[in-house]
């Protein structure tokens, strides 16, 4: 039996194009892979990126004003965070890649101090898709977590690629049960939770303040003089 933690929580940017209240195969596997966290003690909360105001841009606040600071908030109170995409033309969608640019503040001040607000958080893809593209796009985006700061566990992407155009949710869950997405939530969620839980109990040793080596994503262990 799992022993319960409450003090775990997942955030999942959802990243459809779909407005509420329409149905999203992505929700539909992010909740559940939320459902599969649940025996671990991790609550979740799932943050439909299309029902907000998100303006382009490399800042977290932007000239004009919008819901991305607030949004952040949210991300950095989890202990995991979850990027889940649709696949669109054989990348992730342009919500999810819009975030990734906000995003791009917190790289700013990693590199400036050595330290990030996604310290001690672990990382996260869940994927759908009609279409060949799952691979790159986890490429992609553990990337960005691992320059970024997140620690990105084994095993930590759940994809499912079909057309679903048809199904409805419970059609849907229905053959995530009955193929090998069940396996994958199942592994998935255990490896979040357990290096969550690892990093809570074992916080990633301070950087030196006096001492800040600066590295360009792309140039590991090259330091800049």
């Amino acid at each position: 039996m799992v022993m319960q933690d409450s003090g775990l929580k997942a955030v999942f940017l959802l990243g459809t194009l779909k407005h509420s209240p329409a149905r999203s195969n992505t929700e539909t596997l992010s909740e559940y892979l939320a459902e599969h966290l649940k025996p671990h003690g991790v609550e979740s909360e799932i943050i439909r990126l299309a029902d907000y105001r998100i303006e382009p841009g490399i800042e977290t606040h932007v000239d004009t004003p919008d819901d991305w600071p607030s949004i952040l908030e949210k991300v950095l109170s989890g202990s995991i965070v979850v990027f889940a995409t649709p696949i669109w033309w054989g990348n992730q969608s342009s919500l999810m890649q819009r975030v990734i640019e906000r995003l791009d503040a917190l790289n700013d001040e990693l590199l400036e101090t050595g330290r990030s607000d996604f310290e001690n958080k672990v990382g996260g893809v869940v994927i759908t898709g009609a279409e060949d593209g799952a691979q790159h796009i986890v490429g992609n985006i553990t990337n960005f977590m691992s320059w970024n700061g997140l620690t990105v566990p084994p095993a930590c992407s759940l994809s499912w690629l079909g057309n679903a155009s048809n199904d409805t949710k419970a059609s849907l869950i229905k053959k995530f049960d009955a193929g090998a997405t069940k396996d994958m939530a199942e592994t998935m969620a255990r490896n979040l939770a357990f290096f969550a839980r690892l990093l809570k109990d074992n916080p990633i040793p301070v950087k030196d303040s006096g001492i800040r080596d600066k590295i360009a994503p792309g140039t590991v262990g090259i330091k800049e003089s």
